[in-house]
């Protein structure tokens, strides 16, 4: 029997289908069985959810993600949206896709970084997918540059939303779309039970609403967010703020969440020398799913996570026999602006 609380699990299913939705992704994504890399890692119970499968804009996390966030801020009237990002942005690809697949107008503000030219990867794909786009100085400030073109389109008369760092309501929204998959994940794993840990790539509102639902459900599953990032980017949530974040996800569909502090675990020490920028063991990370699964990740960010899943694997927090969960956020688009240092040129 499943060892979480599936009547609550159901109730926590009709308060998420009660909210307006943009319907873009292609769900439930599939859960692949990792057969041969579980045994390699002494028999460990290895899945990974392929989020990286939704399917609008090549794939990833913020597909999900925008089918809530997006369906929120159609049904309060915006008429156009603003993000903005690095420039090999998988949120921002996937942004300038759901605009063109709703009929609403999007805005970017791409930093103008080692990643930018020649465009290719996920810049590319903004192009391709008709944002219009405000390209802003490497280093400048992304939330500064959304604000600001904010005020210019009022001025005009628009109504826009922001998304991204720095929009507290879209990262919110973001965190209820990944309540929805961590019931989704258990619908696929049905009587064998919740996972023991759940591993993903997270700044924030993936983490934070993978492990709001797990506690509403009574789940004690462990949810491990690797972040790609350090404290010095502007992006960064803190793990106190990605409480907080999981707090008002469970809030905006009715629940009182109780959440000890102690299990929100992000972790930065897979960085690297920075964000953005491959590190060694997220690469090797790569290789080694890709060589023994046949799945691929990305350079600078789903590595990392895999990494991370890794080294807990290598230290015995992860145990034989153990259930784990890795969630592919997706970023394969990325891949392409990093060929020189995926094969080691």
């Amino acid at each position: 029997m499943p060892d979480y609380d599936t009547a609550k699990a159901s109730e926590l299913r009709s308060a998420l289908a009660a909210l307006p939705r943009a319907s873009i992704a292609h769900i439930p994504t599939p859960l692949d069985r990792c057969k041969r890399l579980g045994e390699r890692l002494g028999g460990v119970e290895l899945w990974v959810k392929r989020d990286d499968a939704t399917g609008l804009a090549l794939g990833g996390n913020k597909t999900r993600q925008l089918e809530f966030v997006l369906g929120h801020a159609m049904a309060e009237g915006y008429d156009c949206v603003i993000q903005g990002a690095a420039s090999q942005s998988n949120h921002s690809r996937q942004l300038a896709a759901a605009g063109a697949k709703l009929g609403l107008e999007v805005h970017l503000t791409p930093w103008q970084d080692a990643r930018s030219k020649p465009v290719q990867g996920n810049y590319l794909l903004s192009h391709l997918y008709g944002a219009t786009l405000h390209p802003i100085p490497a280093g400048a400030s992304a939330v500064e540059a959304k604000t600001e073109l904010a005020d210019a389109l009022r001025k005009e008369g628009r109504k826009p939303f922001i998304l991204g760092m720095g929009a507290r309501e879209a990262l919110v929204l973001a965190a209820v779309a990944y309540m929805d998959a961590f019931l989704e994940l258990l619908q696929q794993l049905g009587d064998q039970g919740a996972p023991d840990w759940v591993f993903t790539t997270s700044q924030g509102s993936t983490q934070a609403g993978l492990l709001a639902a797990a506690r509403i459900v009574g789940a004690r599953t462990a949810v491990i967010g690797i972040n790609p990032m350090g404290p010095s980017h502007e992006a960064y949530s803190p793990p106190e703020e990605i409480h907080r974040m999981a707090l008002e996800a469970a809030s905006w569909v009715g629940y009182d969440l109780q959440l000890p502090q102690e299990d929100v675990v992000n972790r930065t020490d897979f960085v690297g020398e920075a964000y953005g920028v491959p590190a060694p063991a997220g690469l090797a990370a790569l290789r080694l799913l890709a060589e023994t699964e046949g799945i691929v990740l990305d350079p600078v960010y789903t590595s990392k996570g895999f990494s991370g899943l890794l080294d807990s694997v290598k230290h015995g927090e992860v145990r034989q026999g153990q259930r784990v969960v890795f969630v592919h956020t997706g970023g394969l688009p990325g891949l392409f602006a990093y060929a020189s240092e995926l094969l080691g040129d």
